[in-house]
């Protein structure tokens, strides 16, 4: 019914008062969804031991990782319909093992950083004084935020590159 009002006063160029009821209903309704889903997973699983949600399988992606995703029901065998088959955990060779070992390793050190962080921030008196604020990772978007001891460091790294290039091409 609102979606229909709203229709109405878009053709006569008018605004629809209190637009923020549908956005209300929407949320009332998700609400909803989600107890008749809880019902209907609780009744289910009284009646047969098996969960309302339909079935989680582990999907391998082009790069080796692999995700969850919902089962759904082909209406045609593979062959038939054209579309390929999906395959769940696959032999890995020894690179895409060591890349994937790598990026969980990267992603558990990120929230471990990011941990530490919210708990040295937590302290009261490091938020009091900022001289002991120092031990928090820094992140820098542009060259120019950088403190002037990085870049001077980088410079001189750069300029021992340069000096050993051009010996090596002599």
């Amino acid at each position: 019914m609102l979606l229909t009002m709203r229709e109405a006063y878009k053709i006569r160029y008018m605004e629809l008062p209190n637009p923020e009821r549908i956005d209300r209903v929407k949320e009332s309704m998700d609400n909803i969804e989600i107890v008749v889903h809880e019902r209907n997973d609780a009744y289910l699983q009284l009646e047969t031991g098996k969960s309302a949600s339909p079935p989680k399988r582990k999907i391998t992606s082009f790069a080796g990782f692999t995700y969850e995703v919902s089962a759904n029901e082909h209406y045609g065998q593979p062959e038939v319909t054209g579309v390929k088959k999906e395959y769940e955990v696959p032999m890995l060779d020894d690179k895409a093992y060591l890349f994937q070992k790598l990026w969980k390793e990267k992603e558990h050190l990120k929230e471990q950083i990011r941990l530490q962080d919210e708990y040295l921030l937590e302290d009261p008196d490091r938020s009091e004084n900022p001289e002991l604020l120092r031990g928090l990772r820094r992140h820098f978007d542009r060259v120019e935020d950088l403190p002037e001891q990085v870049v001077a460091r980088r410079r001189k790294e750069k300029q021992n590159i340069d000096k050993i290039q051009e010996e090596k091409a002599n």
